[in-house]
């Protein structure tokens, strides 16, 4: 069992990195396109891709919240 929560937290650890990673990235490319001569609506696909990342890292971080109410309520049994 321990092995498996392990598991999950690092699966939900890597989700987190990617995600913050996918955010700076399209937040990097946002900021290049607002401040040059580019079309506003060349920011559109950066921006869908900052929601995307938003997403991933709440996806992960409710998969470490499940993993510890999940520990605190074996824990909670056992005891």
């Amino acid at each position: 069992m321990k092995t498996d929560m392990a598991s999950t937290l690092t699966n939900a650890l890597s989700g987190l990195q990617v995600g913050i990673s996918n955010a700076a990235a399209a937040a990097g490319e946002v900021q290049r396109l607002t401040t040059g001569s580019q079309e506003v609506q060349d920011a559109v696909q950066p921006l869908l891709k900052l929601q995307d990342s938003k997403n991933e890292v709440a996806v992960a971080s409710k998969v470490v919240q499940t993993d510890k109410d999940t520990l605190g309520s074996l824990i909670d049994v056992k005891v």
